[in-house]
Formats: C-alpha cells, sequence, structure tokens
C-alpha cells in the first residue's frame, strides 16, 4: 500500500502527523484535503471489511495508518502464522 500512496505523491501524509493547516493559503489548503480524501479512499479500498472499523475515530492519515500498522503487527506466533497461511 506504501508503493501506491508513493507512485499518487501521497506518501508524506502517512509518514508526519500534519496538523490541521492554519497557514495554507485557500488554494494550498484546498490541494491539501484534495491529496489527504485520496489517500484516505486509497487506504479503505486496500483494506478488507472488517478492518475499517479500526479507522473510526481517526481523523488524520497518520493515525489510520498507525492503527492499520498495530492491526498487522505480528505480536504472536500464532498471529504469524496464520499470515503465513493467507499467503
Amino acid at each position: 500500500m506504501e508503493e501506491v500512496l508513493d507512485e499518487n505523491g501521497l506518501l508524506e501524509y502517512i509518514k508526519t502527523n500534519f496538523a490541521k493547516a492554519v497557514e495554507y493559503d485557500a488554494q494550498n489548503l484546498s490541494q491539501k484535503k484534495k491529496d489527504v480524501d485520496k489517500a484516505r479512499r486509497i487506504i479503505l479500498e486496500g483494506v478488507q471489511d472488517h478492518i475499517v472499523s479500526n479507522f473510526h475515530g481517526k481523523e488524520t492519515l497518520f493515525t489510520m495508518w498507525k492503527a492499520l500498522i498495530e492491526f498487522f503487527k505480528n505480536s504472536s506466533d500464532h498471529r504469524k502464522l496464520t499470515l503465513k497461511d493467507k499467503i
């Protein structure tokens, strides 16, 4: 998924926790909102439906990405084996 975001020039939004833009002019703010919406759609289209609920209440792409990483984090041997079986 990082590859797709990088190809679209949106990788920076998941790597940095952007605060709400105050110093942007109207055109830059509009472009940023479009970029954020596009990146959000890419992430939501790239995950299965049961994972989407983990994004509830996440306001920024950075926090969405952190939730996605936590969901797929291999914290136990059983989880690792399950993911290997899925591959």
